[in-house]
């Protein structure tokens, strides 16, 4: 069972990183329009600082569980990597704990951002007005992705104990 859940997660991680990878080019791709369209053809559509912005949003918290799949966030483990086996697995352990609540607590509260916002129908203070419902959307989208795959290496993790626990197991202490 666990198996298939932490191979679910590698996909779901998979498909955000291919998506968010898809982001940067276009990103530039609205760029060069910008530019041809303001410098050569004299009508600029003015588009691509609000649009470029939602991207970038998109970007950063649609790839956060793909980054966290292949191990790209900030890791401080100098003294982690020093410690006896036991304690870092419970120290390892203690940390996806705390990562899982606190990306729980991220979900919870951009979830709110966006009910919010759709409840209140808020636009953008461009001429565009765009509905702030759609950007925001996608930062509780990638907070959730991310709140999935630590919950499952966190359950990975709390799987390991019995077998990391039994006799002659690295954290066996007998």
């Amino acid at each position: 069972f666990m198996g298939r859940v932490i191979a679910i997660a590698e996909k779901i991680a998979l498909i955000s990183g291919r998506v968010t990878g898809w982001l940067a080019p276009i990103m530039m791709l609205l760029f060069v329009f910008e530019v041809f369209m303001r410098y050569i053809v004299h009508r600029p559509p003015m588009v691509a600082d609000e649009f470029s912005a939602y991207m970038l949003v998109a970007l950063a918290y649609l790839g956060m569980a793909y980054t966290w799949r292949q191990g790209g966030h900030v890791r401080i483990n100098i003294l982690v990597m020093r410690f006896p086996p036991r304690a870092a697995f419970w120290t390892h352990l203690f940390s996806l704990l705390v990562a899982t609540g606190f990306t729980y607590m991220l979900v919870h509260i951009s979830y709110q951002m966006v009910a919010y916002s759709f409840e209140r129908g808020l636009k953008s203070s461009t001429w565009i007005l765009t509905p702030l419902v759609w950007p925001q959307l996608t930062v509780f989208i990638g907070f959730v992705l991310l709140f999935l795959v630590v919950a499952v290496d966190l359950l990975a993790a709390i799987s390991k104990i019995r077998h990391m626990t039994a006799p002659g197991g690295p954290l066996n202490d007998g």
